[in-house]
């Protein structure tokens, strides 16, 4: 195909192969750019800002385990972004642009080296930048951050490595091993890389079998997987370090089978004809490739017939997709070792973006076999079936993506963080808030404790801090807005004479009407004190929180964790009477709830 695999059958001029990858990179950007500006921040980019403002630039923070991830060049362009605006979109669509123009760079670059200048490559490349699938991992920053550099680097490395087969420059041999250390520190996933350029060397090699060319691979450079064997070695130890007791096994063979059935049927397959035309949206903005019924029979049949025309005839085309499959599988593998396993849903896997780098080799092996049959498809007979089939993809593609784009936009995070960010900027600095659970649209409680305001608007510098306690209760809302709140609950028993007397140096237990569940509460003091001090307040048997109180008559909220039926308040250096206490959840002043409807109701009601 080319002098990596083979001589092309009919070469392509120059300037087709040119007009033809600008075609494919120009249509590429255009839908990327309608995607990519059409949404948000979404989930894990408010908990890597969010844990890039409160651990700062420290160990923690950069060795830190996320979802059993591992990426501390992730975390330091988390960093510098958010050290420069949090919760910036626009910062945050600068990175991925740059990754984006990266990543294009190094396809054309990795399937020219491979292909050759020709129109197989152009193919190979609409194959690998227009399947729809791929834009999840391309338009999300969270997913970008790790695969496009692991998907850059790689093809990178392919370049370089090829470079070293062809005339052993030991600059090429110093540089395919950088390329693959800097795609580890930002996904440890990029230790596929080292397994693939062993596979890009068997597909350029000259035997003309793939157990012939393996064999012969292994035995002519031995010492160069000797000490691809040492890097894994090294790097697997440090990782272990820090993700020990994270992986995740399969429950069965039926996950597993499960899970390579929906990534070739209802990922892979309806890609390749440009599905897969629906997308079901699993929560605000997110979804998953679900195409119907015969988007998957007429992938699986295109896919078949393609594989089958590379694979019959001996040739770079059959070497390149024993090369696919191989890669596959090991893709595949790193998914069910970190995401299968009791309660988990391999489904997951038509969300795209993880077997986004599986996408690569198939790719490429498209093109070896288009290039094996091209005398067979530049007949006349050809012509028409071939226009309408690249039409009718064309058309599934720019329905598929502008589908996927639709879900996509529908964030409501812009507006709420947009709200939030104004109202906290003009609250009083010297009141400070206590932490609560953002809505569910934003992170669910799963995430905890990420879901709190606390982590989730750290990178905002123009805000009132978090404390333990207040003296003024507000609360932001469903909309974002900062509002007066108030606590309901279980509210305290009334004591003889009004007043629950707590003399300095004692504590007193005020029983509740009714009891609560252990969870994080908010309490709400309506007390008299003699004197400013610091009084001590703990729900059941929980551990205390001090807070201070005034003189006078004054109101004091505490949040703290704990239940049972009964609150504790000691003081310790003045005399203070509660005259009336409330345990429970913190809820909108002027929200119309009286117990009669549901309050869960009533908040969505918000929006």
């Amino acid at each position: 195909m080319t002098s990596t695999m083979a001589t092309p059958v009919v070469q392509t001029r120059s300037r087709a192969y040119g007009i033809g990858v600008t075609v494919v990179v120009g249509v590429h950007m255009v839908l990327w750019g309608i995607v990519m500006l059409g949404g948000w921040l979404y989930w894990d980019d408010f908990i890597l800002q969010g844990q890039a403002a409160r651990l700062g630039l420290t160990s923690d923070l950069l060795l830190n385990n996320h979802d059993g991830h591992v990426m501390p060049a992730t975390y330091l362009v988390v960093w510098l972004i958010q050290e420069a605006a949090g919760l910036n979109y626009a910062l945050v669509a600068g990175t991925m642009l740059l990754g984006e123009i990266a990543l294009i760079v190094a396809a054309v670059v990795a399937f020219t080296a491979l292909l050759g200048r020709r129109v197989e490559t152009v193919v190979a490349l609409a194959v690998f930048l227009l399947a729809p699938i791929m834009m999840p991992a391309l338009t999300w920053w969270a997913a970008a951050l790790t695969i496009v550099p692991l998907a850059t680097c790689a093809l990178f490395a392919t370049v370089a490595h090829v470079r070293y087969l062809q005339n052993g420059s030991r600059a090429a041999l110093v540089t395919t091993f950088a390329l693959v250390a800097v795609a580890l520190s930002f996904f440890e996933k990029s230790l596929l890389i080292p397994g693939w350029l062993f596979l890009v060397t068997v597909l350029v090699d000259p035997s003309p079998g793939v157990w012939a060319a393996a064999r012969a691979v292994v035995i002519r450079r031995w010492r160069l997987w000797v000490g691809w064997g040492v890097f894994v070695l090294i790097y697997l130890a440090a990782f272990a370090q820090v993700a020990e007791g994270r992986t995740r096994l399969p429950t069965g063979p039926g996950q597993v089978i499960d899970l390579v059935l929906s990534a070739i049927f209802k990922t892979i397959a309806p890609a390749v004809i440009g599905g897969p035309l629906r997308w079901t949206a699993v929560d605000f903005s997110a979804s998953f490739a679900d195409p119907p019924a015969f988007m998957i029979g007429i992938g699986a049949l295109v896919l078949l017939a393609v594989v089958y025309a590379g694979v019959r005839e001996p040739g770079p085309a059959r070497k390149a997709w024993a090369v696919a499959g191989v890669y596959l599988l090991a893709d595949l593998a790193t998914f069910a070792v970190g995401r299968l396993g009791e309660g988990s849903d391999p489904g997951v896997v038509q969300a795209g973006r993880y077997v986004a780098t599986s996408m690569i080799p198939i790719s490429i092996a498209i093109g070896a076999t288009i290039a094996g049959q091209r005398a067979r498809l530049t007949r006349p007979a050809w012509r028409w079936p071939l226009v309408a089939g690249v039409s009718a993809i064309g058309l599934a593609m720019l329905i598929s993506t502008l589908s996927y784009a639709a879900i996509w936009s529908k964030n409501p995070a812009e507006t709420w963080v947009g709200n939030a960010r104004s109202d906290l900027a003009a609250a009083d600095p010297g009141v400070p808030l206590l932490d609560q659970d953002v809505p569910d649209f934003l992170l669910l409680p799963v995430t905890h404790p990420y879901n709190q305001a606390s982590w989730f608007l750290a990178p905002l510098r123009e805000r009132p801090g978090f404390a333990s306690s207040t003296s003024t209760l507000q609360l932001l809302d469903n909309r974002g807005f900062l509002v007066e709140a108030q606590v309901d609950g279980a509210a305290a028993l009334p004591a003889p004479g009004g007043c629950h007397l707590v003399e300095a140096g004692s504590a007193v237990t005020i029983p509740l009407e009714h009891a609560l569940i252990p969870w994080i509460h908010t309490v709400g003091l309506d007390y008299r004190a003699a004197g400013p001090g610091l009084v001590s307040v703990a729900i059941g048997s929980g551990e205390p929180v001090t807070t201070e109180v005034l003189a006078g008559e004054n109101s004091v909220y505490v949040r703290a964790e704990g239940g049972e039926s009964s609150i504790t308040v000691g003081a310790v250096d003045t005399t203070v009477c509660i005259s009336a206490a409330e345990v429970g959840k913190v809820i909108p002043r002027d929200l119309n709830y009286g117990g009669s409807v549901d309050l869960t109701d009533q908040l969505q009601g918000l929006d």
